[in-house]
């Protein structure tokens, strides 16, 4: 049973960045933002946030920061889609590109070449009293400060979503933004609003690698995990509880390729790479006819 409680630990810590990224996308794509470019605003993020926290010793303004360089990617998305109606997804495509490039020179340019890798502050660990010897229940519960703000804001964005007019209105715009317009709604403000909030959380899933997963920042670190929000998004049908589920999927499929390779498995290290990736595609093909899609999402609107 301990074995099995430390595995489930394993991927509620991996859980948290696939989580957060395809909520992003999912709250920008509501709105019809289909923000693409959270690989390069993840690595943009965890690379900047890291050297936060490392010099300011506070994984917090860390965290603080990442979500500043996240939301700032969704500004350039969506003001650049709705200022001159570039499409969206060349859009995304070429923040991936900068992002890729720019995460690694901010890096190199505050710490250059170092024999020893620096490495982040701690993140709080919350563990409620009285249930850590509950199997199961205790990999959930007992975890990082950031694993529990995973489970409010993906609450808090099904409560909006579902249970208030604001979330009505949101995903009125995302289905058919003129008939929003017609009614009163904002759609230019809620574009912007909806995609920024979803590019912080896709931040804060960046700068979670450097200071939980590994503990400090090395090039490529998300090492494909933005694509694969795109597709948990996609699995989840546009709905924010649903992502929860994608993500533990995914993250479980990590762990066990991950815990796999350090038991010597006889297949081999690079297929255990490929898992999920794999996994992603095997995932599309099997729920293709049960996904759905805002019918505005990428599409630009002009108001006449």
């Amino acid at each position: 049973m301990e074995y099995v409680n430390n595995i489930l630990s394993q991927i509620i810590v991996y859980m948290v960045t696939y989580a957060l990224a395809s909520l992003g996308i999912v709250i920008g794509g509501r709105t019809g933002i289909f923000n693409i470019s959270g690989e390069g605003a993840m690595l943009s993020a965890a690379s900047l946030g890291f050297a936060v926290a490392f010099f300011s010793n506070s994984w917090i303004l860390g965290l603080l920061v990442g979500a500043v360089v996240g939301g700032i990617f969704a500004f350039l998305l969506v003001y650049i889609h709705e200022s001159w109606k570039v499409n969206q997804f060349i859009i995304g495509i070429a923040l991936v590109i900068f992002g890729s490039g720019i995460s690694d020179l901010i890096y190199k340019l505050i710490f250059g070449v170092k024999l020893f890798l620096p490495e982040s502050p701690p993140v709080t660990q919350i563990t409620i009293p009285g249930t850590t010897s509950i199997p199961i229940v205790t990999a959930f519960i007992n975890q990082n400060a950031i694993v529990y703000i995973t489970y409010i804001v993906t609450f808090i964005a099904y409560y909006i979503f579902y249970k208030t007019r604001l979330g009505l209105n949101l995903r009125a715009i995302g289905e058919d933004p003129k008939a929003a317009d017609v009614v009163g709604v904002n759609v230019r403000k809620a574009r912007y609003v909806a995609s920024i909030i979803g590019g912080m959380l896709i931040g804060i899933a960046g700068v979670y690698l450097p200071l939980v997963i590994t503990g400090t920042y090395t090039s490529g670190i998300t090492n494909g995990r933005g694509f694969m929000a795109i597709g948990i998004a996609i699995f989840a049908s546009w709905r924010p509880e649903r992502t929860l589920i994608g993500a533990l999927i995914f993250a479980a499929i990590e762990v066990i390729a991950f815990n796999m390779q350090l038991g010597n498995s006889v297949i081999p290290y690079h297929f255990l790479l490929m898992m999920p990736f794999l996994a992603l595609l095997l995932i599309m093909i099997i729920f293709k006819k049960s996904i759905e899609y805002p019918a505005g999402l990428g599409k630009p609107y002009s108001r006449e």
